[in-house]
C-alpha cells in the first residue's frame, strides 16, 4: 500500500515532466519566407528571424541575383530550396544566437567562391563551449552536415582555407541553407506546481497511514 501510494504521484510526475519536454519539434529555417525584391536581391539577417539573433549573415534572393547577370557561383550553387540562402559577409566569424536553449541538429554549406573550404563551427551554452567541429565544404555542391549540438544557445562560424573555385577568388565566405534546428522547451510552471503537489500529496497519505 506505502508502495503505491509513493508509485501513483511519482508516476504522475513524471508523465507531466515528459509531456512538457516531448513537444519540442523541429524547424528546417529555408530562410525562402524573406521578401526581397529588385533592386535590393541581398539584405542583412533580420534580427528575430526564427526566434534566433543572427550576427554578420546577409541573405541572397539567388533567382534576382542571377536574373541581374550575376554567374554561377557558390552563392548559387548553395542555394538547396529556392530561392533565398545565407552568407557570412565578407568571410569573417558568423554566429547565432537564442534566448531559448536549442538544438542545432543539420546544415547545408558550401563555400561561396573556393572548394574545400574549412568552416569551424562552434557550440556554446553561455560562455562554455560545448561543441567544436571542422567541416570542409565543396563550392559546386552543397553539403548537408549533421552536427546534433544539444541544449546549445550560441553558434559561431569561422571559416578559412580552400583553393579558388571561379574566377581565381579566394574569398572566405560560406552559403548556408536549410538549417534545422529545435528548441528546447522548459517545464512550465503549471508543471512544476502540479508535480510539487504530487509529491507532497503522496508523503501526506504516507504519514496517515504509518
Amino acid at each position: 500500500m506505502k508502495l503505491r501510494l509513493v508509485l501513483v504521484p511519482t508516476v504522475s510526475l513524471s508523465l507531466l515532466v515528459f509531456s512538457a519536454v516531448s513537444t519540442r519539434s523541429q524547424t528546417v529555417v529555408t530562410f525562402d519566407d524573406i521578401d526581397l525584391t529588385l533592386p535590393n536581391y541581398a539584405t542583412n539577417m533580420p534580427n528575430g528571424y526564427q526566434g534566433l539573433t543572427w550576427s554578420n549573415l546577409w541573405v541572397n534572393n539567388e533567382i534576382l541575383r542571377l536574373n541581374e547577370g550575376y554567374s554561377h557561383d557558390g552563392y548559387y550553387y548553395g542555394m538547396v530550396s529556392p530561392s533565398n540562402d545565407v552568407y557570412n559577409a565578407n568571410g569573417t566569424p558568423a554566429e547565432i544566437d537564442s534566448a531559448t536553449n536549442f538544438n542545432f541538429l543539420s546544415v547545408y554549406l558550401t563555400g561561396t567562391w573556393t572548394s574545400n573550404l574549412n568552416i569551424q563551427v562552434e557550440g556554446f551554452n553561455g560562455v562554455q563551449e560545448i561543441y567544436n567541429t571542422i567541416v570542409v565544404a565543396s563550392a559546386t555542391n552543397p553539403t548537408l552536415f549533421t552536427f546534433n549540438y544539444l541544449d546549445i544557445n550560441r553558434l559561431y562560424f569561422d571559416s578559412y582555407g580552400g583553393e579558388p573555385a571561379f574566377d581565381g577568388n579566394d574569398a572566405t565566405e560560406f552559403v548556408m541553407d536549410n538549417f534545422i534546428v529545435e528548441f528546447v522547451p522548459e517545464p512550465s510552471a503549471d508543471v512544476l506546481v502540479i508535480g510539487g503537489m504530487l509529491i507532497l500529496t503522496g508523503f501526506s497519505l504516507m504519514r496517515k497511514n504509518t
